[in-house]
Parts: structure tokens; C-alpha cells; sequence
């Protein structure tokens, strides 16, 4: 399927991603800041694409600049934040129609850009702070979506295990912060973090969809002007070392059931292949894990395996009652165990590929889908289309399978576990 992908550099340290595709009906523009990650400054980078997104100078109400988006034929803004590796990436994005629906040839792209650059270049703030009573609607905003994480006790073994699995790197530390960090936030400190991204971040600038030569260019003139000092280039590849040994923890919390991560660290070196391998492991439901620890032996609720592509590392997460989780770990080593030893048929393996190709087919159905696929394949240095990455994931061999499942070492077992005392009425 052909799609006509332009990528171009602004200036140091900026760049631009065009997609264009006519068949959509939405276009879509976004601005990705992505930051070294230091981990101390979680709290208030979470915080930066929030307030961005609230309002700005030239709409200084909620309600102004909700009223400037429904004249856009109802366009959305909104404010993302993730780690990719150890990096940090704030994303502020707009979507609209394509100007072909709009009455009278209006320039909706055009006008939801500018809207976009509103807010990031001149947001409501005054002599180094942002509007007091925003601040605190966000602030509790950010105190609750932390609380949500920790009541949420996947995501909250998750979060425990992942400061356990990358210890000592900046990716131990989880992306909103911790409820410390947010509770201390001030006003100066967010605004202060707002100008070092706008100035030192790396920044892709990303327009997508049909009719947007206009959108692009005002991106493009915008951060074209503005001074940025030189930098490196960004890493986005940090893989993890192993420890020496395997370490072992185990906390306690008010679960009901006991939730089990598991780190190895290695990886083939080959994305593509890793990701096969983790699909067959356990990211799928005909995979090793789901079939036998969950389906067969019934060890656990739920089992699965995903991938820190950035930093070499595969995880399995596990619902499990704790007097499993011995014979569960010795299960999860034993089906790794076999497909490092070529225990697998070729059918097993062509139906993982069928299944992860169909998923990336999905990427066409949306603009939005294709720029973070451009986005993704950026990040790893290469400017793939769907339909060639499948052609990459259907030449894999068992060869490949094999040397990568050999390469990944167990590093971490982590365990939530019921708290031990019973609590009182």
C-alpha cells in the first residue's frame, strides 16, 4: 500500500514527519518533545503537557479555548507524556477534519496548527508562572491519576517492579513521578521545566493526512525561528545490563491475589525477531505461557510476556495465588527453556507471524496510527511501511527464534503479595 512519507530537518535538533494520505477524513498534527530522563523531574514534565493543553494566553479560559475548538468543527487538544528507553517524551497534539468537509473551503488544518502553537508558545504564565488556580486544578488532576496507578495493582506491580528491574537507571523511576514528587510541585518548578523542553528537548514535528502542505509549513516556520542551542542527538537504545544474579523481592500490599513480574534481559539485536519471540513466549493467546501455565496447568489467572524494546528487556507479568508461584516461575524458565532449544513446530511459529502481521496491517486504518508508526520506525533508525515489516516478520526463521530466545538471562522475580496480617475492622 503505497503512502507518500516525507521526513526533513527544520533545524538542529528539529525535524518533520509529513504522512499523506487522502483517504482519511481527520488530519492530525502533533509536536513530540523528547528529553534525556533524569527521574527527579518526573512530576513536573508529567505536568507540562496538561497545562499546555488547559488554556493559553490568547484563549485564557477553559472555556474560550473549548469554544475555539468546537468552531474547528468540534477538533480535539490534548497532552501526552511516556518514556521511550531513557527519555522522556511530552506530545502535544490537535486533531480536525480534513478541510474538503468543512463549508466554504474553510482552512480547519490551518487554523487547528496555529491554535497548536498558541499553546505551546505562548501559554497563560506571567513572570515565571503559570495561572495559580490552573496550576492547582492540575496538580490534583496529577495526585489522582498517581492514586488511580497504585489502586489499579497490576499497574501498581508493575511500577514497583519496574524500580527494581532498571535500578540505578533513569527508567526505574515511573513516568507520572511518585506522590512525594507531585504533592512537592511548585509553580516555578513546572514553568521551569516547560522553557528547558521548549528549549533542549529534542523536538519531531508531525503533520498527517490530506491537504496539509499549509499546516506543515507553519510547524515548520515556527520552530524554524526559534533559537535552540546545538545538543547531541538523542539515544534512544539503552539496554539494560544483567545483574550478576537473579535478584529476588517481594513486597506486601491489600491485593487479593498475588501479582508476579518477571525481567529477563539479552535480546537477538533484531527488533523484529524479538518480537516474534516475545509473541510465541507469551503475547499471544496461543502463546507458551497462555497455553500451558495458564490453560493446561492452571498455575495462574493470567500470563503474559511484552517487551522493553528500548531497553533489551522482555517482561511476564502473572496473576497468581502465592502458593503457586514457585512451581509458576519453574513453569514460565521450562517453556522458555524449550523454545531455546527449538521445541516449537513451524505451524506454531507461522501462526504467531499471521497474527502480528494482521495487527500491523491495522496501522492503515488511521492517520493517527500511521504517524506513530513513523514515529516508532524513527526511533529505531529505519523508515519501514507496514507492508514491509511484514514482509521482514514472514522471512524469520526458526534459526532466529532460536538464538533469540537463547540470549534473554533471567534478572528479576518480583512479587506483590496479600499483605500478611489481616486488618482490622
Amino acid at each position: 500500500m503505497k503512502i507518500d512519507f516525507e521526513t526533513k530537518i527544520i533545524t538542529d535538533g528539529v525535524s518533520l514527519n509529513v504522512v499523506k494520505d487522502p483517504k482519511f477524513n481527520t488530519n492530525i498534527a502533533s509536536v513530540r518533545f523528547i528529553s534525556s530522563f533524569t527521574g527527579e523531574d518526573a512530576s513536573a514534565r508529567a505536568f507540562v503537557p496538561n497545562i499546555l493543553t488547559a488554556h493559553c494566553r490568547k484563549y485564557p479560559t477553559r472555556a474560550l479555548l473549548n469554544r475555539k475548538l468546537l468552531s474547528l468543527y468540534n477538533a480535539t487538544l490534548s497532552g501526552s507524556t511516556s518514556v521511550v528507553g531513557d527519555n522522556y517524551v511530552t506530545t502535544i497534539t490537535v486533531r480536525c477534519i480534513n478541510d474538503k468537509h468543512a463549508y466554504d473551503g474553510e482552512d480547519v488544518t490551518a487554523e487547528a496548527v496555529k491554535l497548536l502553537l498558541e499553546c505551546i508558545f505562548n501559554p497563560d504564565c506571567e513572570n515565571g508562572r503559570f495561572d495559580d488556580k490552573e496550576f492547582e486544578i492540575i496538580k490534583q488532576d496529577l495526585l489522582d491519576t498517581i492514586d488511580s496507578e497504585i489502586n489499579n495493582k497490576r499497574g501498581y506491580a508493575a511500577m514497583l517492579a519496574n524500580e527494581i528491574i532498571f535500578e540505578g537507571e533513569p527508567s526505574s523511576v515511573w513516568f507520572y513521578g511518585t506522590k512525594e514528587t507531585a504533592m512537592a510541585l511548585t509553580n516555578e518548578q513546572v514553568y521551569d521545566c516547560y522553557v528547558d523542553t521548549l528549549k533542549n528537548a529534542e523536538i519531531k514535528l508531525m503533520v498527517g493526512g490530506n491537504g496539509i502542505d499549509e499546516a506543515a509549513q507553519l510547524l515548520s516556520d515556527a520552530f524554524a525561528s526559534f533559537p535552540r542551542p546545538k545538543k547531541e542527538e538523542i539515544k534512544y537504545y539503552v539496554p539494560s545490563p544483567c545483574k550478576k544474579e537473579v535478584r529476588f523481592v517481594e513486597k506486601h500490599s491489600d491485593v487479593s491475589q498475588t501479582r508476579l513480574s518477571l525481567a529477563y534481559k539479552g535480546g537477538s539485536g533484531n527488533v523484529y525477531v524479538d518480537k516474534l519471540f516475545c509473541a510465541m513466549f507469551g503475547g499471544t493467546p496461543t502463546s507458551r505461557l497462555f497455553m500451558n501455565v495458564r490453560e493446561k496447568l492452571q498455575l495462574c489467572y493470567s500470563c503474559s510476556s511484552y517487551l522493553k524494546e528500548y531497553k533489551s528487556t522482555m517482561l511476564v507479568d502473572a496473576g497468581i495465588d502465592k502458593a503457586n508461584c514457585d512451581k509458576a516461575i519453574d513453569e514460565i524458565n521450562r517453556q522458555l527453556s524449550y523454545l531455546s532449544d527449538g521445541d516449537f513446530t513451524d505451524e506454531e511459529l507461522y501462526q504467531t507471524k499471521l497474527m502480528i502481521t494482521g495487527a500491523f496491517r491495522s496501522n492503515y486504518d488511521s492517520i493517527s496510527s500511521l504517524c506513530i508508526w513513523y514515529d516508532v520506525q524513527q526511533s529505531r533508525g529505519t523508515c519501514y511501511t507496514p507492508d514491509e515489516v511484514i514482509d521482514i516478520f514472514m522471512g524469520i526463521t526458526r534459526e532466529d527464534v532460536i538464538r533469540c530466545a537463547k540470549s534473554y538471562k533471567l534478572d528479576t522475580v518480583f512479587m506483590l503479595t496479600p499483605d500478611s496480617q489481616p486488618k482490622g475492622n
